[in-house]
């Protein structure tokens, strides 16, 4: 899949939501190929490329600590992550809490502005400054 087109590549992914998603599927068949695709992207642009061992867990810390920086309360962070007590959220993430991240999300916020390409099939689940 690395090597297919963009439109081949989203034929191949489109799916039936409805039907069960088995972990094992995802990753060796979307998770895995991305990656790759990612890779051969950015190392094309001269752009920083993503460690080849990237778990698919970590983009859920990269989720969560996101919303620690955008100054989403914990409870509604608790909320996105599934988590069954905010403490859950306080007691991972607790070392997000205290640092200022208002540079990086500044930051953050520029590449969404000079981002050459919008996808049509991505939805903001949080409507802020910069969107």
């Amino acid at each position: 899949m690395a090597a297919l087109s963009v439109e081949g590549a989203e034929q191949r992914l489109t799916r039936d939501w409805t039907a069960v998603l088995r972990h094992q599927t995802f990753y060796k068949a979307v998770y895995r190929p991305a990656v790759l695709r990612a890779n051969l992207f950015a190392a094309g642009n001269g752009t920083v490329t993503l460690p080849p061992a990237l778990e698919f867990h970590a983009l859920r810390h990269t989720y969560a600590s996101l919303c620690v920086a955008a100054g989403i309360p914990p409870l509604e962070i608790a909320r996105f992550m599934g988590h069954a007590k905010v403490t859950t959220t306080l007691i991972v993430y607790a070392h997000l809490f205290d640092d200022d991240h208002s540079d990086a999300m500044a930051a953050l916020g520029a590449m969404v502005q000079t981002t050459p390409r919008q996808a049509d099939n991505v939805v903001p689940i949080r409507r802020g400054s910069a969107g």
